[in-house]
């Protein structure tokens, strides 16, 4: 194979940290399949080149995606339904999920209100009738955020 000084323009690299990261196999499966030598993997695989993360860190990274969560849990529920022991602390998972959805996709209020504030000022220059209209509408949506957040 040819030697690169970037290692992330080899033409294997993407393949062998795919496979690695989400695929799960590990560095001597991976040589094995795609002719890469152990020693190489090895070195990709400590975060070289421009992404100085490692693919260990890339895989816990992968694992904690909302899809393969989501696929971790409808495997414990097809191992409990077929009898087996629990083995994902699932209410744990629930917990820290709804966290994450709490800090990444939600819209504080301090946000709405200014958001509001502007479109209000712009739609009283525009029509100050419809505008006096949504005044309403925005303080019972503002409240509504201010409860969900409370």
């Amino acid at each position: 194979m040819t030697k690169l000084t970037r290692v992330n323009n080899h033409p294997m690299y993407t393949i062998c940290e795919r496979m690695y990261v989400e695929e799960g196999l590990n560095k001597k499966a991976i040589a094995n399949a795609t002719g890469v030598s152990e020693q190489t993997i090895g070195k990709w695989s400590k975060g070289v080149g421009e992404s100085n993360i490692s693919w260990d860190e890339k895989k816990n990274q992968y694992k904690a995606t909302p899809h393969n969560i989501k696929k971790m849990l409808i495997d414990e529920l097809s191992h409990l339904a077929s009898g087996g022991e629990a083995t994902l602390d699932v209410k744990s998972i629930a917990e820290v999920r709804r966290a994450i959805e709490q800090l990444s996709d939600k819209t504080s209020v301090q946000v709405v209100f200014t958001v509001f504030k502007e479109f209000d000022q712009w739609m009283a220059s525009q029509e100050p009738d419809t505008a006096i209209l949504f005044l309403e509408w925005h303080k019972m949506f503002l409240q509504h955020k201010a409860l969900q957040e409370g």
